[in-house]
This record gives C-alpha cells, structure tokens and sequence, in this order.
C-alpha cells in the first residue's frame, strides 16, 4: 500500500491521499511539460493502486491542444477508478471529456472509460462523490 506523497511540479501540487486519491492542484496554464510530468506521476502511482483523481481546474485557462493531445496518448483510464474534476468552466470540461474520448477512439481505452469523468464544484463535493463510488455495487478496491 502506498503512502501519503506529495510532489511539486513548479505551481502545481500533486498529493496522494491513502489508499486511493490523487488530488491535482493546477495554480496557472499546463503547460506540454507539466503535463509530461503529471503523467509520469500517474504512471508511477499506477503501479501500486488503482486511483481516483481529483483535478482542481479552478480558474485556469483552457488547455492547449498539445497538452490535450499528450494526456489523451499518453495517461491511461485504465490507471483510474474515476477522474474527478473540480471547478471546471465549460471549456475545460469538453477538453476532459474529449481526452478520455479521444482514448476510447484510438483504441487505447474501453467504452466504459468515458464515465469515469465526472464534475463537481468544491472539494467537499468531490470527497462525497468518492465516497459514493466507493460505495457502489462492483467497486473494485486498489
């Protein structure tokens, strides 16, 4: 079982909560290197736990292109039991939308991917609906 971890990526913080969330704090643009360094972390979690991913995309603006492009190639939905994405305007929510469509489309992800993202608008609400998927028939823990 893995460990509380936390991880600085120039603005952004990453900390891993036990057993299962990831949670992502964004603080300015991603930029195609934060988002290289982002996945790494997620790869390396994924190796020992299955997790939930908490965004906080509060008051960033709109992912660039590439950016999108590299975590539709490169994260895996597979690695989640659900990205959860937090204060998310509409631009940003079609951007995290398409990333895991864009996965299902290329044949790097099942289906049942797209569902994983879900939207909330504070952290209060995202630990609730954690707490609800955990609870869910078929739930299968890391």
């Amino acid at each position: 079982m893995e460990s509380q971890r936390e991880w600085t990526l120039g603005t952004h913080r990453l900390r891993f909560e036990p057993p299962d969330v990831l949670w992502v704090e964004y603080r300015e643009k991603i930029s195609l290197e934060d988002a290289t360094r982002v996945v790494d972390v997620y790869r390396e979690l994924s190796r020992s736990v299955r997790f939930f991913l908490l965004v906080d995309l509060s008051g960033i603006p709109l992912v660039d292109a590439e950016v999108q492009r590299y975590f539709s190639e490169h994260a895996d939905p597979a690695w989640l039991h659900a990205n959860i994405i937090i204060g998310a305007r509409l631009g940003n929510k079609a951007v995290a939308r398409g990333i895991f469509l864009a996965s299902h489309l290329t044949g790097r992800s099942e289906e049942a991917h797209l569902s994983k993202v879900q939207f909330v608008s504070t952290q209060a609400e995202a630990y609730e609906l954690v707490a609800w998927l955990r609870a869910r028939p078929g739930h299968q823990a890391s």
